[in-house]
């Protein structure tokens, strides 16, 4: 008989503070015909158009070029700045868009930790030094980057489109990359804790004030301590300058997707919502998505992928087994 992961109580052993343990589970009551539909079109969208590519009844070539042309014309393209802006710009949006979802009323029931509705007035669900952290994140990113820009130059933007061969390998092979990097160091920062990186803090769940039920939130994504935070944008710098594609630098068109794809999926990742078109859901083999992410901040000992599985689910860290 096989484990069924789709709601699992959080082990009382995991409790820290006034923490205490929420039930996760998927809102498969929630996913009815349309849903269902919708996770199917999500799957076969980009599968569809590489065939339609294949058989020359779309040239996906083309419409990459036709895009670049018109972005290497604005100006605004070769700022030093442009990637952290784009960064920056899509970080807040994502964010926005995940906490929009998370309060509107249709879209209650996909959330994994089910909570009371009301508040009472002046009451958060965060403390007020997480919330400076995550508003200061973004000014403080910006402007480490602008001085990271000072002692170094932003690499040449390519006058020359990619093919949509090389744009799709970059971008894929580049949040491979990513995530493979960071395991490592994500694993360790766990391995040792409480130690200088204060890993702890990006750990922080919103807990409601009512019932004391501890959530993860999107706004989340971005409260972490600066030695942590910094880690992260490095491994990030990192990656963007690896030749993933015939020894070639990457391509600023993939450099920039690559940027709103990372922090879509960072912020999903911390939606704390199971939709129709969220990554486990798409890649359930492959992407951990926002269920092994809810997991792995509550209980912390599991789930150490940003965005994939097989390295959790190789060393026997995937999400934990029913008794």
């Amino acid at each position: 008989m096989g484990i069924d992961f789709r709601s699992l109580e959080v082990p009382k052993k995991a409790k820290v503070g006034n923490w205490r343990p929420s039930s996760i589970s998927l809102a498969d009551a929630h996913h009815g015909f349309w849903s269902k539909v919708m996770t199917r079109l999500c799957q076969c969208t980009l599968p569809f158009m590489f065939l339609l590519h294949c058989f020359g009844a779309v040239n996906l070539d083309t419409m990459v070029a036709q895009t670049w042309q018109e972005l290497h014309s604005w100006p605004a393209l070769h700022w030093a700045m442009i990637e952290a802006l784009v960064a920056a710009v899509s970080f807040v949006g994502w964010i926005s868009w995940f906490f929009l979802l998370n309060e509107i009323p249709s879209m209650k029931g996909y959330r994994m930790v089910v909570r009371e509705e009301s508040h009472p007035i002046g009451t958060h669900c965060m403390t007020d030094r997480t919330k400076h952290r995550v508003w200061a994140s973004f000014p403080v990113y910006v402007l480490s980057i602008f001085a990271l820009h000072l002692v170094k130059s932003a690499p040449k933007v390519q006058s020359e489109a990619p093919s949509t061969l090389r744009l799709f390998s970059e971008l894929i092979l580049g949040i491979w990359a990513y995530d493979f990097i960071f395991y490592w160091l994500h694993l360790a920062m766990h391995k040792f804790p409480n130690s200088w990186h204060k890993h702890e803090i990006h750990h922080e769940l919103k807990v409601h004030p009512i019932c004391g039920t501890s959530f993860l939130a999107p706004e989340l994504v971005v409260n972490q301590s600066l030695e942590d935070g910094t880690m992260q944008v490095l491994i990030n710098i990192l990656v963007q300058n690896l030749p993933l594609f015939a020894g070639l630098p990457k391509h600023k068109m993939s450099r920039l997707l690559h940027n709103i794809l990372v922090t879509y999926l960072l912020s999903e990742a911390h939606s704390g919502l199971d939709l129709p078109w969220s990554t486990h859901r798409l890649c359930p083999k492959i992407l951990g998505g926002a269920y092994r992410h809810e997991f792995h901040h509550h209980r912390r000992d599991c789930c150490f992928h940003q965005f994939f599985c097989y390295l959790d689910d190789l060393l026997g860290y995937g999400p934990p087994k029913t008794r």
